[in-house]
């Protein structure tokens, strides 16, 4: 029974010892070292895109932020130009003057500044300026006027595409001048502050060229509350007299 225990001990050694070997390798003195398995790891840069450069720089170049007139896109620019609630523009064009402006004075270059914020839409706040002097019809020696205004209103858009259509209608501070040759000299009712006061009507249309600029016409007739000033000729000239502006404006 002993010799039997023994050689089941002895047996079951020599077993253990044969799968043990399996899991040995020789290195280049013969020497056996265990088996080391490296487990698979991805890259670093796969690991944290943040840490890659090429990936700083396009996270760089997608956060930049940019101001172009077109991008290419007439969708996207259309899209961008409609979500500006605040434009600034300039207005060139030519004064037109009626009544008592009319009678001795010609038409002149008018120029203008434009500020609207859309409020609630399609109107927005608008407050706007210009000014035209105008030489006599017998010429510069003759005399002058000079008409100008501040204009606070409300413009209504109407947007079909790239066109704009739009009203406006405000009300005007007005700071008219006149002056004349030595037969006429203004002798009462000149004032050196606000003039007279007024109302403006008109109409206009802009184009969108880009995502942040447009090109449009506008007319308007302004209409004052008349002012009668005394001249030394016995005759009485209305500061206060209308006339009309028209002419291109660039919104930005």
């Amino acid at each position: 029974m002993k010799y039997n225990m023994n050689k089941f001990i002895f047996g079951s050694l020599t077993l253990t010892s044969i799968f043990f070997s399996q899991g040995l390798i020789a290195d280049s003195d013969n020497r056996p070292v265990l088996r080391k398995v490296q487990p698979e790891v991805e890259s670093l840069d796969s690991l944290h895109p943040k840490a890659s450069p090429l990936a700083n720089n396009a996270q760089h170049n997608d956060n930049k932020a940019t101001r172009r007139l077109a991008s290419g896109n007439n969708a996207e620019d259309l899209e961008h130009y409609s979500k500006l609630e605040r434009r600034l523009g300039v207005d060139i064009g030519l004064m037109v003057p009626f009544n008592d402006f009319q009678k001795d004075f010609s038409n002149a270059t008018m120029l203008g500044l434009h500020f609207t914020w859309e409020a609630i839409a399609p109107f927005a706040l608008r407050v706007s300026t210009h000014r035209a002097s105008s030489y006599h019809k017998s010429g510069a020696a003759s005399g002058k006027l000079t008409v100008s205004a501040i204009n606070i209103g409300t413009q209504a858009s109407f947007p079909i595409g790239r066109f704009i259509p739009f009203l406006k209608f405000e009300g005007s501070f007005n700071f008219n001048d006149v002056s004349f040759d030595a037969s006429k000299i203004v002798t009462a009712g000149s004032d050196t502050f606000v003039t007279t006061l007024g109302l403006n009507a008109g109409i206009g249309i802009d184009f969108i060229v880009g995502r942040e600029v447009s090109f449009g016409f506008e007319g308007t007739y302004h209409y004052l509350i008349p002012k009668k000033i005394n001249l030394s000729d016995s005759t009485m000239f209305d500061l206060g007299s209308s006339y009309a502006t028209a002419g291109f404006r660039v919104n930005f």
